[in-house]
């Protein structure tokens, strides 16, 4: 099956017709399904009648219907099925609202995986035309009831209880309140006694999901209505043993089962450092000799340079897409002589392929990771021939540098020659740079906005689209991986919590963590926890020197890598630091490299204190 026509899940959607050849198609009163120490019943209405334990612990709903279809202000109970097929592991209800030309087919399923015993409500929508109005699908949790106690992963990193609210909210795709305590994944967790230690409620990432006491819900709004007539996702209610941060551990290996997670090494890394092409290409040498000095052989690979601003122009990066290659020579910063005034250091360079050979290798050489600068979002440039066309633009704005060519706008990420664009080109770059790299960063992925619903040409759930980019991007660099024995990282860089942009999408969710630009503010790091909780949250720090404080906050409250740069801001490089700033960073690397990431909830966020 495809969450929300995204992820696919452990197990394919069964038709009806193919279905019924493998089941027996009585119409039954009632179904058991057991799983590990669990039986589930459901009633002939599509409901989860009672859960009971092998111990005799049971949960029982008196209530009617698998749950409701609201459309145009008109409920639909989802309580009469069409047809009801039914097997040993599983039993479907079909569901035709003819007044609004939907179909609704739910699958209930349960099966014991790992450290858990998990069940599935696969829900698939299928619309015989246009909807009529907004379409909100409200399923019931049957007898499971969120208590007051219900613990919450809060979009700003910490942990809370739900309390008296009505429910809590993953925005996302589609529509969705913006009254209830936002979450910053879908998934919600208590203490499950007398069944398990606990029970998680959760579903994939790629749609809004509203928590309700007794029921979850998400809306299609009419504007937008199903993609090619079809929607699907999973609903998994999780029975297993420990905390809430074993319950984040089921959220990651149930609802994003296929996802695995980024390189183990990405944990060990406790430096990173950004070149901006500094020094007309010459800073990128001089810092990495400077930090052979400084740095042990030993702990070299835990420091991870990163080489941005290579390419001729952003939403080109010197790849060519109608013959799938990587250009040979080109000139980077071309753009100076219109942006001097702002960039005056940021000068022409002429560059070829095997000058990025040498640089990368000049660095891995030394035993040091390198990153390489995968792109600036969706941005590009109307001045781009052969990459502009107007039903292309998501909207107008964004980067404009020594690196850009036209007006700059953000890119649909619906747009079918946009998403294979970023395809061919992540698999040219790994065809040539893949055997020398450690990892590719693509920079803004937060340009596409929660809720966006495309352009008036190319309309849809255009951050559905964007993380199912991001997911299929980190998929090939897997993929090669898989292929060549190498173990290549794919980052996001979602800027959560830095310029009231606290609503922004973790997009890092489906790839390996994040290198994202947010200069290291203190008020983002939090909103990275959640979405990189099984990888690694870093940052940019453009004035290492100015906001050095900075550094040292998230180094010291979240686990973040001590952030250099050169070629921006300070215009300092390793290098170039005075002796006393030099000693601060390398005292807070040795300090840092001498444990691995693993990142942590707050009930309490740290303070940071300017002074400090």
């Amino acid at each position: 099956m495809t969450i929300s026509g995204s992820v696919s899940r452990r197990r394919a959607f069964i038709p009806v017709c193919v279905l019924a050849a493998a089941m027996s198609c009585t119409v039954f009163p009632a179904k058991t399904l057991v799983g590990g120490d669990l039986k589930v019943r459901i009633g002939s209405d599509g409901s989860v009648r009672s859960i009971v334990s092998r111990g005799g612990g049971t949960w029982t709903f008196v209530g009617k219907g698998a749950g409701t279809v609201t459309c145009g202000g008109r409920a639909f109970p989802l309580a009469k099925p069409l047809r009801t097929t039914a097997g040993k592991t599983a039993i479907q209800f079909d569901y035709d609202l003819r007044e609004i030309g939907l179909e609704v087919e739910i699958t209930c399923r349960i099966g014991p995986e790992k450290t858990a015993v998990v069940f599935d409500r696969d829900v698939t929508l299928r619309s015989r035309s246009p909807l009529p109005a907004d379409l909100t699908i409200s399923l019931s949790l049957g007898p499971v009831f969120l208590p007051d106690t219900t613990w919450l992963p809060m979009k700003n990193g910490t942990g809370a209880p739900l309390g008296p609210a009505d429910g809590a909210v993953y925005r996302f795709a589609g529509s969705a309140p913006d009254t209830l305590p936002a979450l910053a994944i879908p998934m919600v967790t208590f203490p499950a006694g007398p069944l398990a230690d606990r029970c998680t409620v959760m579903a994939d990432p790629f749609y809004s999901l509203v928590f309700r006491r007794n029921a979850v819900e998400w809306t299609y709004p009419k504007s937008v209505g199903f993609e090619n007539n079809l929607e699907q996702r999973v609903i998994s209610t999780v029975f297993h043993s420990g905390n809430e941060d074993a319950a984040i551990g089921q959220f990651y290996d149930v609802a994003l089962k296929d996802i695995p997670a980024g390189p183990d090494w990405v944990h060990d890394i406790a430096m990173v450092d950004y070149d901006y092409l500094s020094a007309a290409g010459r800073g990128w040498f001089e810092d990495i000799d400077a930090l052979e000095a400084a740095v042990p052989a030993a702990d070299r690979s835990k420091v991870l340079l990163a080489l941005h601003g290579w390419y001729d122009f952003v939403g080109r990066y010197t790849f060519d897409p109608q013959t799938g290659k990587l250009d040979p020579a080109w000139t980077a910063f071309s753009n100076y002589p219109n942006v001097k005034k702002d960039f005056p250091r940021s000068v022409p360079v002429a560059m070829t392929i095997e000058d990025m050979h040498k640089r990368i290798r000049y660095a891995t050489s030394r035993g040091f990771r390198v990153a390489l600068y995968f792109g600036d979002g969706m941005s590009a440039g109307d001045g781009l021939e052969g990459i502009y066309q107007p039903d292309r633009v998501l909207y107008w704005g964004g980067w404009v540098g020594p690196d850009t060519k036209g007006k700059t706008y953000c890119q649909n990420p619906l747009h079918p020659a946009v998403r294979s664009f970023f395809i061919q080109y992540i698999r040219a770059l790994l065809g040539e740079y893949g055997g020398d790299l450690d990892a590719f960063v693509w920079d803004e992925t937060f340009h596409v906005d929660t809720g966006s619903l495309g352009s008036e040409k190319v309309p849809g759930y255009a951050d559905r689209a964007m993380m199912r980019l991001v997911r299929d991007l980190t998929a090939e660099v897997h993929a090669y991986n898989a292929q060549s024995g190498r173990s290549l990282a794919f980052l996001a860089s979602d800027c959560i919590g830095v310029f009231n942009w606290t609503g922004k999408p973790p997009y890092a969710l489906v790839a390996d963590g994040t290198y994202q630009d947010t200069h290291c503010a203190p008020e983002a790091w939090s909103y990275g926890i959640f979405p990189n909780y099984r990888n690694a949250l870093w940052s940019c720090n453009w004035d290492p020197v100015t906001h050095f404080n900075f550094t040292e906050f998230g180094v010291r409250n979240y686990q973040a890598a001590v952030a250099v740069s050169n070629g921006w801001g300070d215009y300092t490089g390793f290098a170039r630091l005075s002796p006393a700033v030099k000693k601060e960073v390398l005292d807070l690397f040795n300090w840092r490299k001498q444990t691995r990431t693993r990142l942590r909830w707050f009930k309490e966020l740290p303070a940071f204190k300017a002074g400090d």
